[in-house]
């Protein structure tokens, strides 16, 4: 009977996260990568998840804590760019580079990493066709982005069905904590990493969008947009969990960068989290270079965020840098036989009018979850030093006001509250939800010397 009861529980399991019982990857090679061990699995396409593509194989790889296999351990989920979709690279391409610290794909050492591959899948990933967002139409790979990729999807796509199994596949299989898995990706990979991981804010704890090549079908994915393409006014949140904690750096000389702020004006909006950096350094994966030109990069410790603790959200802070999008001009680069066409090297832009080609928003602000339980909550805010950043490219202010957004409250009759009293050093009043059930508290004002925000339920 306990077998029985055994097994019953294990398919409950799948049911509930959408998984098919009999979705089991095959590990057909292990071997090593630098001082981390890796396994190898490789599974057919599932037709439950509506993919086109059902019979070729797609891989996979696990790469392990340095130390070896021990539960209890966190996951980076790594998406790649379209670049690394086409055969040869891929998940080959990206093994190796969990203890590579000029990329954006390394971790610590006590992580595990799921690279993924789609190796045979690139046309159906983030979007419906690969002839409908590369090549097709007005759309085209170079040409100017227009509002149709909107219309190509909205909900889960068969890639992101793919992608959300292949995760909680390996999450049960090597015995992962669920409040550490965190979610990036490169270039095609950074706008799947918005699309997918801020909708699936039950899974993630906190994701990294870098270099995210355009920005339509992840608008469409959250809800932000219209089938024009025109921001959604009477928007709603139902159906997605509280956001993770969003990191982001685009290139101000990318032109996969052009109408980035499609994105950050709805994160804003709808008062999700959003630490956004950005510098002259083009369509880059390479930390080390990104640095060169904003050396805020990396600087927050994003894989240090649990999806089970309470976040601050900071929007309208006086100490944000104006985004440099929309380009005041884009013009791709012409070729004679072939026309306008893009060209990430080549393509010449000018950034708006007042904005600096190197900027942040939210990158200056730090938090600690101090109390968050029955008996209490407290969340410590500041303003990091120059001395703790390490910057050159930046002066961090010694004070700076914000609207606060406390987010993912443990506090039970917290959680739930419609009116809290709010304390902040000599600041104090109270709170209401608003009709998205966002709890923002207005124009703080905070220091490099630490403040604690406290709250209580009314």
């Amino acid at each position: 009977m306990k077998g029985r009861f055994a097994v019953l529980a294990w398919l409950a399991v799948f049911s509930v996260v959408g998984l098919r019982a009999d979705f089991a990857p095959e590990r057909f090679s292990g071997g090593q990568a630098g001082r981390r061990a890796v396994d190898w699995y490789r599974h057919t396409g599932d037709p439950a998840w509506g993919d086109p593509v059902t019979n070729y194989v797609d891989r996979f790889s696990v790469v392990k804590p340095v130390d070896g296999d021990a539960a209890g351990r966190p996951l980076l989920v790594v998406l790649h760019g379209r670049g690394a979709g086409w055969p040869g690279k891929g998940v080959d391409m990206q093994t190796p580079l969990a203890d590579d610290k000029d990329r954006v794909f390394s971790c610590p050492d006590d992580f595990y990493v799921l690279n993924l591959d789609d190796i045979r899948s690139y046309h159906v990933l983030w979007n419906r066709t690969h002839e409908q967002y590369w090549w097709g139409g007005s759309s085209s790979y170079g040409g100017p982005e227009v509002k149709d990729v909107a219309r190509l999807r909205k909900g889960e796509t068969p890639c992101e069905k793919r992608v959300l199994a292949s995760v909680e596949w390996t999450i049960s299989r090597y015995g992962i904590d669920r409040n550490r898995v965190y979610l990036c990706g490169n270039s095609m990979g950074g706008q799947a990493t918005y699309a997918i991981g801020l909708s699936h804010g039950d899974i993630f704890a906190a994701v990294n969008a870098n270099v995210p090549a355009t920005v339509w079908f992840a608008a469409a994915r959250l809800g932000f947009v219209d089938d024009d393409g025109a921001d959604i006014r009477d928007w709603n949140v139902s159906g997605f969990a509280e956001p993770p904690v969003c990191v982001e750096w685009s290139g101000v000389d990318d032109m996969w960068s052009r109408e980035r702020e499609v994105i950050i004006r709805n994160l804003r909006k709808r008062k999700w989290s959003h630490l956004v950096l950005w510098g002259d350094y083009g369509h880059c994966g390479s930390v080390a270079a990104a640095r060169k030109k904003n050396d805020l990069v990396e600087k927050f410790d994003w894989l240090a965020v649990r999806r089970n603790a309470a976040y601050p959200v900071f929007t309208e802070a006086s100490c944000d840098d104006r985004l440099p999008w929309p380009f005041k001009t884009w013009k791709p680069h012409y070729g004679r036989f072939s026309g306008w066409k893009g060209d990430i090297d080549r393509a010449e832009m000018e950034i708006a009018e007042g904005a600096n080609p190197v900027g942040q928003i939210n990158g200056f602000f730090r938090w600690k979850n101090l109390q968050d339980d029955e008996s209490g909550f407290a969340l410590e805010l500041r303003i990091a030093s120059a001395e703790e950043l390490g910057t050159v490219h930046f002066m961090p202010p010694s004070a700076a006001l914000a609207d606060v957004t406390v987010r993912r409250i443990q506090h039970p009759a917290l959680a739930r509250a419609k009116r809290v009293a709010w304390t902040f050093g000599p600041q104090s009043g109270v709170a209401e939800r608003d009709d998205h059930g966002t709890l923002t508290i207005p124009n703080l004002g905070l220091q490099q010397s630490p403040k604690m925000l406290r709250l209580k339920p009314l």
